[in-house]
């Protein structure tokens, strides 16, 4: 094989492990739903910009529900960030459990930690 067709190859794998990590229990990250709220809508356009972004922070009122090891961090932590505020995170399971919400079900998984198995936990409102 070349040396084209193997980066191939590993981009290919490295993309579809990130998008493996991120479908939990049949429902991706990605899906959440955003809150009916006027209040939102009166906010401006950009107010979710970093809902299902990476990011090397987590804002406040954010969660994650994926990490990993990014040399844009400065090799440091970067989070698969999701908006507790602006979308509604019911059902979706997250690495830490943000303001306003709790938890129905936790379970070990690869998601929330780069180096072996962390709980995640399944949101609910409060």
């Amino acid at each position: 094989m070349t040396t084209s067709t193997l980066r191939r190859i590993g981009t290919t794998v490295a993309m579809t492990a990130v998008l493996a990590a991120l479908v939990v229990m049949g429902r991706s990250a990605a899906e959440a739903r955003p809150v009916d709220s006027p209040a939102i809508a009166d906010q401006g356009p950009g107010i979710s910009s970093v809902h299902r972004s990476w990011a090397c922070d987590v804002p406040s009122g954010h969660t994650w529900s994926a990490v990993r090891i990014n040399t844009r961090c400065a090799w440091r932590y970067e989070y698969y960030l999701l908006d507790g505020v602006n979308y509604d995170l019911t059902g979706t399971y997250a690495c830490q459990i943000p303001s306003g919400y709790t938890y129905t079900a936790s379970r070990l998984g690869n998601n929330c930690s780069t180096s072996g198995s962390s709980y995640e936990y399944r949101l609910t409102k409060v």
